[in-house]
């Protein structure tokens, strides 16, 4: 039973990734980084690291990460504290042998406290990837490569090379 706490944590963990799911709506579907945008696109990070630039009237909707993580997290924690307010009181009467209190006080102890960092995790990278999308920006992230309405703009010319000096005869 001691091994629940971490085997809870590392499936939680393992499961949870802080790159949100992005669906098109045709289906599509992107695991990315949101990095910001503005009023009418997302600009989004892969993995890999590179940026994408999706229409916001393409997305169909958004899994942020971190919302499963702070709920575990929150339930796992908060079960932890009330063990510790129950078991503390029945402690402190005396109906509980003095053996078993110290064990059982560290163990809620360490059981809210892993919870509660799940919570405030989970809860962070939630609200990270939230506020990128809400707050959109007047000076957005957008590549140069795209013009305002999210369009290539027309290639032009390579600015000309330098002349390289050609060096004097008889030198």
């Amino acid at each position: 039973m001691r091994g629940a706490p971490v085997f809870v944590v590392l499936v939680a963990v393992s499961g949870c990734a802080a790159t949100a799911t992005i669906t098109t709506r045709d289906g599509r579907q992107t695991e990315a980084f949101i990095t910001g945008g503005d009023q009418r696109h997302l600009l989004l990070q892969s993995q890999y690291g590179v940026d994408t630039v999706v229409k916001r009237a393409d997305i169909g909707d958004i899994d942020h990460p971190g919302n499963v993580l702070a709920v575990v997290g929150g339930i796992l924690g908060g079960s932890g504290a009330l063990d510790l307010v129950v078991l503390g009181s029945m402690c402190a009467s005396g109906a509980s042998g003095s053996s078993s209190c110290g064990l059982l006080l560290g163990t809620m102890g360490g059981m809210t406290a892993v919870g509660a960092g799940l919570f405030v995790w989970g809860l962070w990278t939630w609200l990270t990837s939230k506020n990128a999308v809400t707050n959109s920006l007047t000076s957005p992230p957008l590549p140069e490569s795209l013009t305002a309405d999210g369009a290539a703009p027309e290639p032009t010319a390579p600015p000309p090379l330098p002349l390289v000096p050609t060096p004097a005869p008889g030198l």
